[in-house]
């Protein structure tokens, strides 16, 4: 056996390796950190998709259900235009709601209802 040969091996079993992680975690959902993971224990939350923040600070969050709800941060919140695109927890009242990021930080939002045209 050449050495050639030997390292085409040994490339291709690396891309397998590579290629075989990755798809698992591909698959595997996200996992919130300790501090996120306890609120969520504690029941109400649900996983969102931040979609959108709008200038005056409103926010889109997408449902699982595909419902798309409008929120109104009660005051700044100053981590939720680093989390647009990305997964988050809601917890919704009737006219409140609660954000929640993957490190634990909240926001408290007035839950302006669902939105029709998204």
């Amino acid at each position: 056996m050449s050495v050639l040969t030997t390292m085409h091996e040994v490339r291709a079993a690396v891309v397998c390796a590579v290629l075989a992680g990755g798809c698992a975690l591909i698959a595997a959902p996200p996992q919130p950190p300790p501090a996120a993971a306890q609120l969520l224990a504690e029941g109400g939350y649900v996983e969102a998709h931040l979609m959108r923040r709008f200038a005056e600070g409103h926010l889109l969050v997408r449902l699982p259900d595909g419902t798309v709800w409008l929120l109104d941060p009660k005051k700044h919140c100053s981590w939720c235009w680093m989390h647009i695109g990305k997964t988050v927890w809601v917890q919704l009242g009737e006219r409140s709601a609660t954000l929640l990021n993957a490190q634990g930080e909240t926001a408290e939002c007035w839950n302006g209802g669902p939105m029709r045209r998204y």
